[in-house]
């Protein structure tokens, strides 16, 4: 009797059971529409912290760039005045009279 109560309602039976599957398959799809949603604007933030960070460090690498241009350019400078200085070694021959009487007048009133 149950048997054939079964058997009668069998496409009854299957038509719900695809449905429900059906009903299963768009709410498990609009959950993971939902879910890719938000893993899209968790993503797009990350992305917009990740070159918010990467312009901040392209910012301070520029400055360092720059200070070390400047630091090489004064190890140049210094190099240079101390090339000078020991190339002018042993050239301190005394004065001419005159350019001593003009030194001696110079310093002596400017102190």
């Amino acid at each position: 009797m149950i048997r054939a109560v079964i058997l009668r309602n069998l496409p009854g039976i299957a038509l719900v059971a695809v449905l429900a599957g059906g009903v299963w398959s768009v709410a498990d799809a609009f959950q993971d529409r939902a879910r890719l949603r938000a893993d899209l604007a968790a993503t797009r933030s990350d992305l917009t912290r990740a070159q918010a960070t990467l312009q901040q460090a392209a910012e301070t690498a520029r400055i360092h760039r720059a200070h070390l241009d400047r630091a090489a350019d004064e190890a140049r400078q210094w190099s240079a005045l101390s090339n000078d200085l020991q190339q002018m070694e042993g050239r301190d021959a005394p004065l001419s009279p005159l350019l001593a009487a003009t030194a001696q007048r110079l310093f002596s009133t400017s102190q």
